[in-house]
């Protein structure tokens, strides 16, 4: 049981550290203007104002950042989880793609990230699986050819 919570906490981790370090550089390479809080109910026109400026490269940093991390953190926590690996790596995955709804729905997405994501997660979710490999609960038991004595 705290393999488990491990796992999931592992992995939300994961999501989080490498998401938030992306974001950040990217925040360094495109800084706000000085001044804009964007948690500012107040600012909200002046920071969707920077968004909408903002070039393709630094929504693409921020659209790898997230498929990223929640292919990292599917990983990580289907590796800790050991057992029913696929469920915590879809778990994460979930959460991931949980964020990202609620980051559309805060302020405006270009098009192409959001039709991006609504593909890429599935992606993720698949190339997790296929690197974490079989499940050992799902390997069959082995069988004993020769009688026991």
């Amino acid at each position: 049981m705290v393999r488990k919570i491990g796992a999931v906490l592992a992995g939300a981790l994961v999501v989080g550290v490498v998401v938030f370090s992306l974001q950040w550089m990217g925040s360094l390479l495109y800084p706000l203007p000085l001044g804009l809080d964007p948690m500012d109910p107040a600012n909200r026109d002046a920071f969707v104002a920077h968004l909408v400026g903002m070039p393709p490269i630094g929504w693409a940093l921020a659209f790898g950042s997230e498929l990223l991390g929640a292919f990292l953190g599917a990983w990580t926590a289907g590796r800790i989880a050991g057992n029913h690996r696929v469920w915590f790596a879809g778990g994460i995955v979930g959460l991931a793609v949980m964020g990202s709804f609620l980051n559309w729905i805060a302020f405006p997405h270009p098009g192409w990230f959001i039709a991006g994501q609504v593909v890429g997660y599935p992606l993720v979710m698949l190339a997790a699986v296929r690197l974490l490999g079989r499940d050992p609960a799902q390997e069959p038991r082995a069988t004993r050819s020769e009688p026991i004595r």
